[in-house]
């Protein structure tokens, strides 16, 4: 299987999981020194250096089929770069751009969808998508031209190109629509996470000419809702993963009372039970990264229970590491 170096030199060999994640995180870590603090009223918005070295760097192709250009791996080594993402809290719609790249990529399209895939392997277009599991979709006239609105799409106020459920009739479609057609409104939401974007997006008449629309089969689509549960809950591993170290070298730094607070036997506990949920939670998405694109039935319940399990656990240890900081 070929795959680009850091050069962007075609290697014949086969990419590790491993050897990737050594690779992608001395990135990520060395972004996130520059990108903090975090400002506390608008956020910290796109990334774009971190966005121009996901295209440099090929992250962008790892799923896109060979034939495309791409690299032609799993979501298994997906799974690698969603968690060192969420472990430096990476601004940038890769998760989003991915899932578009596997929508558009699975299906013949027109040669308007092949220059959107060509432009996202490249980092030349970011895109937003909204899932009907948890969004409106939009309402498709007789005339064929769509209106509505879609809520609380992550990434949409930085995209280039949006993917949002539309009703046909037909089964499941998404209307791909450019993000700066005339007819789109986008309007910015506040979070409570300032590491991401969010905005409701307004369609207001756009004819059957201003937008693609990608038709999927239902095992198409139970993938693409899968990648996206699995995605959330590799993002929040990754989190979870760099809170307990950050906590536990604060442990073994702070004084009090003329000791290291992590010699007291309380807090040594509570350390134990933060690995045990670390490493839960861990197995369950390493278990659910193997099912994804599998079509087993059990795909979706892994995925969304191991969703819930690394959410929690990131909450939790989020709340911890707040109160042992002194906060």
């Amino acid at each position: 299987m070929r795959h680009r170096d850091a050069g962007g030199r075609i290697v014949s060999d086969v990419i590790e999981i491993s050897e990737l994640r050594d690779a992608v995180r001395p990135v990520l870590t060395e972004l996130r020194a520059g990108a903090w603090p975090i400002p506390e009223e608008q956020g910290r918005g796109l990334d774009a250096a971190l966005w121009e070295q996901c295209a440099e760097l090929g992250w962008l192709q790892l799923t896109l089929p060979e034939e495309r250009g791409g690299l032609g791996l799993g979501f298994a080594h997906l799974r690698v770069v969603y968690e060192e993402m969420g472990r430096a809290l990476g601004s940038v719609p890769y998760l989003s751009t991915m899932l578009a790249i596997e929508a558009l990529s699975g299906t013949p399209g027109s040669g308007a969808i092949e220059g959107y895939l060509d432009a996202m392997a490249a980092g030349d277009c970011r895109a937003a998508i909204a899932l009907p599991q948890t969004h409106a979709c939009l309402s498709l006239n007789g005339d064929g031209a769509i209106t509505g609105t879609v809520g609380d799409v992550l990434f949409a106020d930085v995209a280039d190109l949006l993917l949002l459920p539309v009703r046909t009739g037909n089964g499941h479609a998404l209307a791909v629509i450019s993000a700066k057609a005339p007819e789109v409104v986008i309007r910015k939401r506040g979070l409570m996470d300032l590491t991401r974007s969010s905005a409701d997006v307004a369609i207001d008449v756009l004819s059957a000419g201003g937008f693609e629309t990608v038709e999927l089969d239902d095992a198409a689509w139970e993938g693409l809702l899968d990648h996206a549960v699995a995605g959330l809950a590799c993002d929040s591993v990754g989190a979870s993963a760099a809170l307990f170290e950050l906590t536990l070298d604060y442990l073994n730094t702070r004084e009090q009372f003329g000791r290291l607070i992590g010699s007291f036997q309380a807090l040594k506990h509570r350390a134990a039970d933060w690995k045990c949920s670390l490493e839960i939670a861990g197995a369950l998405v390493r278990q659910s990264a193997g099912l994804v694109g599998s079509a087993s039935p059990e795909a979706r319940a892994v995925a969304s229970g191991a969703r819930f399990v690394a959410c929690d656990t990131f909450a939790e240890f989020a709340g911890d590491a707040i109160q042992l900081h002194g906060g």
